[in-house]
């Protein structure tokens, strides 16, 4: 039972955000409009980066937890404190999420994600006390293919 939870912690702080505030992707508006289709061209592509960059740094982020912090795992204190942050930044994550993976994040994060925070929460953060049943969504074929969407979007994307 450890081992699975370890695994899916670590799953967790892979996919999703470690600290992640709002996304700062501001609509176009019509004073932004510009009178050549090279620039707008040209500024949606540098939103895009941007946006590309913020979603990478704070899966980067989220996999370094992951590997650096293992303690969390077996002291509640510390696992309530990290899956509270997630909780409250899940949907954020979906927001910065490239719209090529968009769906995907969302899958993740209400199919996955939640459920297992909300079981830890039910088992007091206590792994040992912990519903396993609450992982059985990670073996669903919509998970997976989500989940293998994200990794090789990160790859491609994030991983250079």
């Amino acid at each position: 039972m450890k081992k699975l939870v370890a695994v899916a912690v670590s799953c967790i702080a892979f996919v999703s955000l470690g600290a992640c505030g709002a996304s700062s992707k501001k609509a176009s508006t019509s004073k932004e409009t510009t009178s050549t289709v090279g620039a707008s061209a040209s500024a949606n592509a540098n939103v895009a980066a941007a946006d590309l960059l913020k979603y990478c740094d704070y899966s980067k982020a989220a996999q370094a937890f992951s590997v650096s912090n293992p303690a969390s795992l077996t002291d509640p204190g510390s696992l309530k404190t990290q899956l509270t942050s997630l909780k409250t930044t899940a949907d954020a994550y979906v927001n910065v999420a490239p719209s090529e993976i968009k769906g995907d994040v969302r899958v993740y994060i209400d199919d996955f994600l939640k459920p297992v925070i909300t079981a830890f929460e039910n088992a007091n953060y206590d792994f040992t006390k912990l519903n396993a049943s609450a992982f059985t969504s990670l073996n669903s074929a919509q998970v997976q293919t989500a989940l293998k969407n994200i990794a090789n979007y990160y790859a491609a994307h994030c991983n250079k």
